[in-house]
């Protein structure tokens, strides 16, 4: 019995370590989506007090592509369209 309670014991501290691990990165993440935010923040200023929509929309576009969400939601897009493709070329 003493051996169980102890292998739970472990079992629960590495959770424990794990979790901690988690609730670090979510807070790097966090931090990293406000900085992203003031980019696109920028943006919408350029465009709006400067008038310069082009620059405007480059640096909207520049915040998306460096998020957490841009690049890999690319690729995810981008990997669908290829299989897509790749479906229809099989189905021939």
């Amino acid at each position: 019995m003493n051996a169980k309670l102890k292998k739970v014991l472990s079992d629960m501290n590495k959770i424990e370590d794990k979790m901690v691990l988690l609730q670090e990165k979510w807070d790097e993440l966090n931090k990293q989506k406000t900085e992203f935010e003031n980019l696109e923040i920028i943006g919408l200023a350029i465009m709006v007090l400067l008038g310069e929509v082009e620059e405007g929309l480059k640096a909207l576009l520049a915040a998306y592509l460096i998020s957490p969400y841009g690049i890999p939601m690319f690729a995810t897009w981008l990997v669908g369209a290829v299989d897509g493709l790749n479906q229809r070329l099989k189905s021939i």
